[in-house]
């Protein structure tokens, strides 16, 4: 049996490079998700693409971790800003994520409550976030460390935004980071979810996105190979 780290993007710009920088490349198809496994950084990692949103994730999460013996799982990514200050290529290194749009409240929960695991947020791994943190600064990137906000939406709109700061004082928005760090609470297994922004979360994100998204993708993959290195 050997341990692995897996790692998970959404869409093909963020997985593309970590693919193509691994050696020993094998691929396995599971459903319609292909797992690429190899080295990277001399490191064992298989890398997927999920395809976007919560389920997809999840679902990759799961089969990394039980037929691939995943024992670190990193989400690499884009994301939208919420946190003011933040620009197009700066990066957040989620401290803890949580769903914005899991919403049991009219029966008395809080918003953002999962119930099975009883939590609204989802932690990372202290270690393996401070080696992104690390990762990035050392790439000259500006960093937050924070809360990420996932939701099976993709936040356009000034009232969602400030929506989804008032109630979880997220820094930054996307649609697959707390399904997986839900994937790896329930199996106890690390986890680091690494975004560079790509846009504001804005009434302008729809124009942002493209014109960022490709470059903050690549920006994050040079992230992620800093930190399996040092892993």
């Amino acid at each position: 049996m050997t341990e692995r780290i897996g790692i998970i993007g959404a869409m093909e710009e963020e997985v593309t490079t970590l693919i193509a920088a691994l050696e020993d490349r094998a691929e396995q198809t599971i459903g319609r998700v292909v797992y690429h496994t190899g080295k990277l950084g001399g490191k064992d990692v298989v890398v997927a693409k999920c395809g976007v949103g919560k389920v997809n994730a999840a679902l990759t999460a799961a089969e990394m971790i039980r037929t691939f013996f995943a024992t670190v799982l990193i989400n690499t990514g884009v994301a939208g800003a919420l946190e003011g200050s933040l620009s197009p290529e700066d990066a957040v290194i989620a401290t803890d994520l949580v769903q914005h749009d899991y919403d049991t409240s009219p029966l008395g929960d809080e918003p953002g409550f999962v119930s099975g695991p009883e939590t609204v947020r989802f932690p990372t791994d202290p270690a393996v976030t401070q080696a992104a943190v690390d990762a990035a600064r050392a790439l000259g990137m500006r960093v937050l460390q924070g809360t990420v906000a996932s939701g099976d939406q993709f936040i356009s709109s000034q009232a969602q935004k400030e929506r989804i700061k008032r109630l979880f004082g997220a820094y930054a928005c996307e649609m697959e980071g707390a399904a997986i760090a839900h994937a790896c609470y329930l199996f106890g297994v690390k986890c680091a979810v690494i975004r560079t922004i790509s846009d504001r979360a804005d009434g302008e994100a729809q124009i942002d996105f493209p014109t960022f998204a490709t470059h903050a993708a690549a920006l994050n993959a040079e992230i992620v190979k800093r930190v399996v290195a040092s892993l």
